[in-house]
């Protein structure tokens, strides 16, 4: 379950170890991490590789070892006779001998009443959609962790202005994406603010923030609400899950989420999920 980093990699060992094995996913196959622009630190890049790049190679070494794919949600897992047995949103119920669950994780909501009218009208509460779509306009990213850091630095590339909206007073990600951030001419740092309301008609047209300096309105076409995020529930207690669960990726990560550390997550999953398999043959 989860088509992102950990999904398709506990996949793709599943797969290339002989099991048959279909991975569900309800949206597109890379998760978030396809919309992260330019990954730096991902071990066997130099130079770096963009990440949706990065996302079809994983799943065309899945499919070359068989790795079926779905799109659909699971919206029920329960554990029966020796299986679990899935009910999908689309098409017939299944039953697994073992699930890999790698839901990950969303960012939060701001709270405020007007927040969800704008939903893909203006405010995102992703790492996308993508940054050149906005060339030539004004956006703003609230946030101060380093999702937003580099979700500001992407839009930076195309718009012609970025604001970037953090709580503190200074973002909290490491050296090297705070200096790019002083550094880049289009990004506006509005430090020691929050979002304080949302306006437009049928589209987001402007952003209220408010500091200790009193209220301030931006006009801007987008807001990419990056605060932080929230790991999916899980369906069975973490504690003490069922014999042939087993969950992975940003939903167990805790406040380390990388593409790597996703992927290896995944991967462990997988070779504890193909030892229960052996066991239980």
């Amino acid at each position: 379950m989860g088509g992102g980093p950990a999904g398709l990699a506990a996949g793709l060992h599943l797969a290339r170890a002989g099991y048959r094995v279909l991975l569900a996913e309800r949206r597109g196959l890379g998760g978030q991490a396809r919309s992260l622009g330019r990954i730096e630190n991902y071990p066997g890049f130099p130079s770096g590789i963009d990440a949706g790049r990065l996302m079809d190679l994983w799943i065309r070494q899945a499919r070359r070892w068989g790795l079926r794919t779905r799109r659909a949600e699971v919206r029920r897992i329960r554990r029966g006779q020796g299986r679990f047995d899935l009910g999908l949103d689309s098409g017939r119920p299944l039953a697994a001998r073992a699930v890999v669950y790698c839901p990950g994780a969303a960012f939060r909501e701001l709270g405020l009443p007007e927040e969800r009218r704008f939903w893909g009208k203006g405010v995102f509460h992703e790492a996308g959609p993508r940054p050149a779509l906005w060339r030539g306009r004004v956006v703003a990213v609230v946030g101060g962790g380093e999702a937003a850091a580099h979700q500001a630095l992407a839009l930076a590339r195309h718009a012609r202005r970025v604001y970037h909206i953090c709580r503190g007073d200074g973002v909290k990600a490491h050296r090297l994406l705070v200096r790019r951030l002083r550094n880049s001419a289009r990004i506006i740092r509005i430090l020691g603010a929050a979002v304080g309301g949302l306006r437009g008609g049928r589209r987001l047209e402007a952003v209220e923030v408010v500091s200790r300096r009193g209220r301030l309105r931006l006009e801007v076409d987008a807001l990419f609400v990056l605060v932080g995020k929230v790991p999916a529930a899980l369906p069975f207690p973490a504690r003490r899950p069922p014999p042939g669960f087993f969950a992975a990726g940003d939903a167990v990560a805790g406040p380390h989420r990388q593409v790597a550390i996703a992927a290896g997550s995944g991967m462990q999953a997988a070779m504890d999920a193909a030892a229960f398999l052996e066991r239980n043959n």
